[in-house]
């Protein structure tokens, strides 16, 4: 049995989620005989079988760079390469408070070799090896809005020179924030869907977009009093577009719990409760039986990560989108 993405909220313990995640050999232990000749039989056509790799003539690699950003400051990203090509998704990841890029290491390396996600795992400014001369709890107003307008810009010029090398394809865009991150990939997400397509085409259709390229986002315990970020008006954004969203907390964390269900209730539109009853759609508030909170909450949880996962398969790697130019018309040969 899957995630049943028709429930909105759930509370669920480690052990139900163990036995609804569990999936026994349907040929148990009584294997033996003719059976398990055609189980080797089997075994071995898998094994000869070729690869996602061999199809595609590309392998899944990881990468370390520095971006320069629009206001020339050095900001430190690992990239995780998928190896499906010009079809790949790609996740964009954010630390929390006083974290790094470093935090989501086993989760990118999931994503990208049993989700074939291309990853993004990023030193925002202030944080990890990104550094501006400032401690983390230094920072001011100016540096989380230049997160916003510069950090997350400089990332997706990165993404959209992989995706020009037909690497991914940055239409099938989620972001996933922790704590304050929230608020950037909330606020980035508002930003990269009011961006003016190019004007090369007298049909507004068939204009080449510049953005329009996040389809759903997971927030970790966010943290809406970051210091020059007002996700209000972002919030209102995504619930008009009625994008995917996720927030996961931890509900034995009442501080936490507090500001989830509040979102959620800002991000849930109000629908006749007939039609609610039989169909729920995202957002979606996933509750866990822990007291913890932002990065802790996802590197302490299997189950949360599995989850995130699945959410980011159904809405982003799944999104129906083709790989496209995103240059213009205009600059191309």
């Amino acid at each position: 049995m899957g995630l049943d993405f028709q429930k909105v909220e759930y509370y669920m313990s480690t052990v139900f989620f163990r036995s609804v995640n569990h999936r026994p050999s349907p040929c148990g232990s009584r294997i033996g005989g003719p059976s398990r000749l055609i189980l080797s039989s089997i075994v071995l056509l898998l094994i000869t079988a070729a690869p996602l790799t061999a199809q595609t003539g590309k392998k899944p690699t990881i990468e370390e760079r520095e971006l320069i950003t629009g206001d020339e400051s050095k900001i430190k990203i690992t990239y995780y390469k998928a190896a499906g090509g010009a079809d790949s998704p790609v996740v964009i990841l954010l630390h929390g408070k006083k974290g790094s890029r470093q935090q989501w290491k086993n989760f990118a390396s999931d994503l990208q070799q049993k989700g074939d996600f291309a990853v993004v795992a990023v030193d925002l400014r202030g944080h990890g090896e990104s550094l501006i001369g400032k401690k983390t709890e230094l920072l001011k107003k100016a540096d989380y809005q230049a997160m916003v307008v510069f950090d997350m810009e400089a990332v997706k010029d990165f993404l959209l020179d992989e995706h020009a090398k037909k690497n991914l394809n940055v239409n099938k865009l989620g972001i996933v924030g922790c704590d304050f991150s929230g608020s950037v990939a909330l606020l980035y997400a508002e930003l990269d869907w009011e961006k003016i397509p190019y004007d090369d085409s007298p049909v507004f259709e068939d204009k080449t977009p510049r953005g329009q390229d996040v389809q759903a986002l997971v927030l970790v315990s966010p943290d809406p009093s970051t210091p020059g970020l007002v996700a209000h008006k972002a919030v209102m954004a995504a619930r008009s577009r009625a994008r995917p969203i996720v927030i996961g907390v931890a509900d034995k964390n009442p501080h936490d719990v507090g500001i989830a269900n509040k979102m959620f209730e800002q991000l849930s539109p109000k629908k006749d409760k007939e039609k609610e009853k039989e169909k729920q759609e995202p957002p979606y508030l996933w509750k866990y039986p822990v007291n913890q909170s932002g990065m802790d909450l996802v590197t302490h949880n299997p189950d949360f990560r599995s989850h995130i996962s699945e959410f980011l398969t159904k809405y982003v790697k799944e999104h129906p989108s083709e790989w496209r130019d995103r240059r213009s018309r205009l600059d191309r040969d």
